[in-house]
């Protein structure tokens, strides 16, 4: 039985919204293979960056930094965002396919409009004589 992570609202907006910048760019396999090796290191890297905070915050915003820690030093922390990274790639490749078939759709209605429009110059042509 898994245990349920403690997370407030910020920390899951923050989630969603790292989720989806990496699934829109393409690197949701890598990052799930990635997190996937790190997880049983979690706990330790969350208190290197907990060390590295002044530095890192310098980029970072700072309560972007410490929320990421607070999700990492949880032993779930790792799969919940496993599981939200999983589902905006999913919705990514559900989108990417609705968008080759609407495209697919376009090319095969302007095969038919360019035969349409030789016919209709035909008879037109046939009315002029």
């Amino acid at each position: 039985m898994k245990k349920k992570i403690k997370i407030n609202e910020e920390q899951e907006n923050l989630l969603r919204g790292l989720a989806k910048i990496i699934a829109q760019r393409g690197f949701a396999s890598p990052v799930i293979f990635l997190l996937e090796s790190m997880q049983p290191l979690n706990y330790i890297i969350s208190q290197i960056m907990a060390y590295a905070e002044p530095f890192a915050t310098f980029l970072v915003n700072e309560k972007n930094y410490n929320n990421i820690i607070a999700i990492l030093e949880q032993r779930e922390g790792i799969d919940y965002f496993l599981t939200i990274l999983e589902d905006e790639e999913n919705i990514r490749l559900v989108e990417q396919k609705k968008r080759k078939a609407v495209l697919k759709d376009i090319k095969k209605m302007k095969k038919v409009a360019k035969k349409d429009k030789k016919s209709f110059l035909q008879k037109l042509k046939g009315l002029k004589k």
